[in-house]
């Protein structure tokens, strides 16, 4: 239970009468005795109206105005105090905290990480996709007592969010998982997405540890300029990828999740949990026991017909690894459904070509492309089956229409083109 008055002590608020909470929200809705609700203001809903359904419910809350009465902290910005409030959970914390970021790669990275330190720790992670300003925080409050290792899952899209969130958790062991062009339309080159990514070992615990990409030389110079321990991964790194073994410890990777990406995530995953302190075979068997979620490298069976799921989001460098994993890991007649990706800027139209040129260079027999981005770059190949879709439902209408039974179907796009949508309603057809 976390006290009130120490919060609004660190805050720089007047104290309230004392109240002591066990779980921070910022959904009304869930809210209950001894939770403590922060009143963010949204685009669609201001978390102030709620106030004294929260307090009546005997919720505690975090306003940036007066009118409410009982165990209210007062403050200028409810969103700033929230981070604040997660630092000051992360000031408790004696044991170590592991911050996880990258283009791509993060959650299954995350989920591979915490797996091989459940072995020896009482290990916590971030859940589902509150890896920004505001679920990295609630985290942080929400971690219960007895956990021994936390696993931060840290997202970013724009300059200076990892400075913000590296603020806030202080990683002992930072983990970059790749450098790659997501979300380049606010950053310009790659160079300044690294730098921007490099945010996070600014934070680390001096004398911590750095998990980095082998060849990347603004993060190695960052963890170098922090006095950081080192470990890189990849090709030519202190770990790497060999004929599907991880090295140097010669283990082999049988991973439930798809595509040799995702054998790169776990040689990372494998390298962190051994430098704090679990055996690396230990660590590779707890991660093949992991299995995808929905959108993530998810394999499956549908009458005859093998399913990719990796429909949760998409850029350059991924899509170009599940292209190359799925037509090497599955037999041929290889569909891709293929959905737009977001936030490349002046490089999209570019993106869009190359995943179209690898496609038909990897000898993919039909494409059925979603969004303008890729019908526009469709002109830049000759070799391929294309049909186009307005959006996910026209998509399905062309599958139902072609597909046959022996076809392997890898569906992959950002999130807002809805491909999720897709692979469910396929769940239901009868080929």
């Amino acid at each position: 239970m976390r006290s009130l008055i120490s919060l609004s002590a660190r805050l720089g608020c007047p104290p309230p009468e004392e109240y002591h909470f066990h779980q921070a929200v910022i959904n009304s809705r869930d809210a209950g005795p001894s939770s403590l609700f922060f009143a963010l203001s949204g685009r669609n809903a201001d978390g102030h109206d709620f106030v004294a359904d929260v307090l009546g419910a005997g919720g505690a809350a975090v306003v940036s105005r007066d009118g409410f009465t009982g165990a209210v902290l007062e403050v200028d910005s409810v969103e700033e105090a929230l981070l604040e409030a997660g630092a000051w959970a992360r000031d408790e914390i004696g044991y170590p905290v592991v911050g996880i970021t990258g283009s791509s790669g993060k959650t299954t990275t995350r989920k591979m990480l915490s797996a091989a330190l459940s072995t020896r720790f009482s290990t916590w992670q971030t859940k589902g996709n509150l890896n920004n300003h505001l679920g990295l925080p609630l985290t942080l409050l929400n971690t219960p007592p007895d956990i021994e290792i936390l696993v931060l899952e840290m997202g970013m899209n724009h300059p200076g969010e990892l400075l913000r969130l590296g603020w806030v958790a202080r990683p002992n062991l930072s983990l970059i998982t790749n450098i790659g062009t997501a979300h380049i339309e606010h950053f310009g080159t790659r160079e300044m997405i690294a730098e921007a990514k490099a945010e996070i070992l600014n934070f680390t615990e001096e004398g911590g540890i750095a998990v980095i990409p082998q060849g990347e030389e603004i993060l190695t110079l960052a963890a170098e300029s922090r006095g950081l321990e080192i470990i890189t991964h990849g090709p030519g790194g202190d770990c790497f990828l060999e004929n599907g073994r991880a090295m140097p410890w010669g283990l082999d990777l049988a991973l439930g999740y798809s595509g040799e990406h995702n054998m790169h995530n776990a040689v990372a995953a494998i390298a962190a949990a051994q430098r704090l302190g679990v055996d690396p075979v230990e660590a590779a068997e707890a991660i093949s026991e992991l299995r995808p979620g929905a959108g993530r490298g998810d394999v499956f069976q549908l009458r005859g017909v093998t399913v990719i799921d990796e429909s949760y989001n998409a850029n350059l460098q991924s899509t170009v690894a599940c292209l190359i994993s799925a037509v090497s890991a599955h037999d041929k007649p290889v569909i891709a459904v293929l959905g737009d990706m977001l936030e490349l800027g002046e490089r999209s139209l570019a993106s869009h070509e190359e995943v179209l040129r690898k496609a038909e260079e990897l000898g993919y027999g039909r494409l059925i492309l979603v969004g303008h981005w890729f019908k526009e770059a469709s002109e830049s190949v000759t070799g391929i089956d294309v049909s186009f879709a307005e959006d996910w439902e026209a998509a399905l209408g062309i599958l139902r229409k072609t597909l046959e039974p022996g076809s392997t179907i890898l569906v992959k796009g950002s999130n807002s083109m809805k491909l999720g949508r897709l692979v469910e309603e396929l769940k239901k057809e009868d080929f």
